[in-house]
């Protein structure tokens, strides 16, 4: 019955999307991809970053991974980088110009995070060692925030988990060349799929807010020629914390409104 479902999904979509857009199709094989926009999103299937972006073949370079986690820059390190891989071929293969690491609401990747040690979590061969990357966002979160109910606590280790990822980003010597050049933004974004609401972490007050236009993207991002070029992440997860604590937030419900709850 599932595969029945992606059968008839593709005879729909060739017999009406594809054809509706041949054109488009022909330039793409004619001439291959050139994405300005690479996204790290997550493997749930409730958060496809082109199904909530609406956009057209050939307009993202996306990567998924469990809970949107970009490692740090590792060159001598054994094993296999997929992630790494895919973020280099669309910095220095495609020269994309932003680069999009996309939290979201209820992950479960995260929410292993927070129940680190948890008896249902022993059947997984690889999880801890893949969420362990942010581990530092959860540890700093419940350290910041004892007194956050356990939703509120989630929430914001799922935002301050895009943090650590956004400095990860930044360790990579050709994606800072690029920032630094003004050619490449780095952008952190969460999606809460209960209310709808695309957030960005905004440097300037280190909080997750509404973007509402391109500029508000834009003002958003981390960039030199916006005078911030992190190095890495804790200088924003101290910021991201105690404006939390500042301003009485609960992040992820309504996020970046001024009155939460």
């Amino acid at each position: 019955m599932a595969l029945g479902r992606l059968i008839d999904g593709f005879a729909d979509f060739r017999a009406g999307f594809w054809k509706e857009n041949r054109d488009l199709f022909d330039r793409l094989a004619r001439e291959g991809q050139s994405p300005k926009v690479l996204i790290v999103g997550c493997v749930d299937s409730r958060v496809d970053p082109a199904i909530l972006t609406r956009t057209q073949p050939g307009d993202l370079l996306t990567i998924r991974n469990v809970a949107a986690i970009v490692p740090p820059h590792q060159p001598d390190a054994a094993g296999y980088h997929g992630t790494s891989t895919a973020l280099e071929f669309g910095v220095r293969g495609l020269s994309v110009e932003h680069i999009v690491v996309l939290g979201h609401a209820l992950c479960g990747g995260m929410r292993a995070l927070v129940e680190e040690g948890a008896s249902h979590l022993s059947q997984y061969e690889y999880l801890a060692d893949w969420i362990g990357i942010v581990r530092h966002a959860r540890d700093m979160v419940t350290l910041g925030l004892p007194d956050a109910s356990p939703e509120e606590r989630q929430c914001a280790i799922e935002q301050a988990g895009v943090i650590v990822s956004l400095g990860n980003v930044l360790s990579f010597p050709w994606v800072r060349e690029r920032v630094s050049a003004g050619t490449l933004a780095v952008h952190g974004w969460y999606f809460d799929l209960r209310t709808g609401e695309l957030s960005a972490f905004d440097p300037e007050t280190a909080l997750f807010r509404p973007m509402r236009s391109t500029a508000d993207a834009e003002r958003m991002g981390l960039r030199r020629a916006g005078g911030d070029h992190p190095e890495g992440s804790d200088r924003h997860l101290v910021r991201f914390i105690e404006a939390l604590r500042a301003t009485g937030m609960r992040p992820g419900l309504t996020v970046g409104r001024a009155e939460i709850g």
